[in-house]
C-alpha cells in the first residue's frame, strides 16, 4: 500500500478545514437525508458515497464471515479526498494509510486495541490505543491508553511528536492525563468513540435505528449529541461492474459533519465516509 499520512493533531484539525472547503465549493457535500432524490448533485452518485467515489473503483467488498465469538479485527484503508489543479468536478482518492482494530471480551469488559499508520509530508505517523469499554450495548469508554508519534522516511523517531496519555470515564466525568496536564469533559449520554462505535453497528444496525450518545474522538476531542440513524440503501457500483446494495446509516452532531456507514447483507461495515477521511474495509478476521 502508498500511503500519504496525517498526524494526530492533523486529525484532529480536519472537521474545521472540512468545513472551510465546502465553503469554498471545494470537497463532496454530504447529506443526512433519508431521501436519496434529495442528494445534492445527483449526477455525482449517492450522497453517502461522494467521497470516495474514484476510490470505488478500486474496491471490492471484504468477504470474510464474522466470528459469533466477539472477537474479531477489522483492518480499513483510510481513503483521502484530493482537490485537483484547483478546478471544480474534478475529484481523485489517495490511500493516506490504514487503521486496524481488533475486539476482545474479557469478563465483564470489552478490550480494543487500535493501531492506526499513516503517512503525509514525508512523515509516518502511528497511533497506538487499548481502551477498555464497558459491555453495554454501545461498549461505552471506561478507561484507556493512547500512544501517538511520528518517525521520518528513514525511520528515525521525531521526538516532539512524542505523545502519551491515559484517561477514563466515570459516571460522565471524563479525564484525560498528557504529561503534567490533565484536561477533562461532562458527559450526558454513553461515551463512545470511532472505533467502536463500529461494534454496536455490526451487532444492531436496522432501519429503524435512532440512538443518541457522545463522542470522544480520538479520545481527546469531545463532541456531545451524536444522532445515528437509518439512511436507506445505498446502491453501490464496485470495481467488477457490479452494483450492489448497502444499508446506510447516517450519524450527525454537534462538531462534525454527517458521517456514512455502508454494511452489507451480513452487517460487515463496509465503508466509513466523511468528507475529507473516510475508511473503506481492507480486511476482516
Amino acid at each position: 500500500m502508498k500511503a500519504t499520512d496525517v498526524n494526530r493533531r492533523q486529525f484532529l484539525k480536519t472537521g474545521a478545514i472540512a468545513a472551510a472547503l465546502i465553503t469554498a465549493g471545494r470537497l463532496p457535500l454530504l447529506s443526512a437525508q433519508t431521501d436519496t432524490d434529495a442528494s445534492i448533485d445527483a449526477s455525482t452518485g449517492p450522497h453517502a458515497v461522494k467521497p470516495i467515489r474514484d476510490h470505488l473503483r478500486r474496491f471490492s467488498p471484504a468477504e470474510a464471515p464474522l466470528r459469533k465469538n466477539e472477537t474479531y479485527s477489522l483492518t480499513y484503508d483510510i481513503v483521502h479526498w484530493n482537490w485537483v489543479n484547483g478546478r471544480q468536478g474534478t475529484f481523485a482518492n489517495s490511500v493516506l494509510g490504514r487503521a486496524a482494530i481488533e475486539r476482545a471480551t474479557a469478563g465483564d469488559q470489552v478490550i480494543y486495541e487500535v493501531n492506526q499508520r499513516t503517512r503525509i509530508g514525508g512523515l509516518d505517523n502511528f497511533l497506538e490505543a487499548r481502551i477498555v469499554c464497558n459491555t453495554d450495548d454501545l461498549n461505552s469508554l471506561r478507561r484507556w491508553t493512547l500512544s501517538s508519534y511520528s518517525k521520518s522516511v528513514k525511520g528515525e523517531l521525531d521526538p516532539l511528536s512524542k505523545l502519551d496519555e491515559k484517561g477514563r470515564c466515570d459516571n460522565g466525568q471524563i479525564r484525560v492525563e498528557s504529561g503534567d496536564h490533565e484536561y477533562g469533559f461532562s458527559a450526558k449520554r454513553s461515551v463512545v468513540t470511532q472505533w467502536t462505535v463500529l461494534d454496536f453497528l455490526m451487532r444492531k444496525a436496522n432501519p429503524a435505528l435512532d440512538v443518541t450518545f457522545d463522542l470522544l474522538q480520538d479520545l481527546s476531542l469531545f463532541k456531545s449529541g451524536q444522532v445515528l440513524t437509518g439512511d436507506d440503501a445505498t446502491l453501490v457500483k464496485l470495481k467488477d461492474g457490479r452494483s450492489l446494495p448497502f444499508e446506510t446509516y447516517a450519524q450527525s452532531g454537534h462538531g462534525v459533519l454527517p458521517i456514512h456507514y455502508l454494511l452489507d447483507e451480513q452487517r460487515r461495515p463496509q465503508l466509513i465516509t466523511n468528507s475529507i477521511l473516510s475508511w473503506s474495509l481492507a480486511q476482516l478476521r
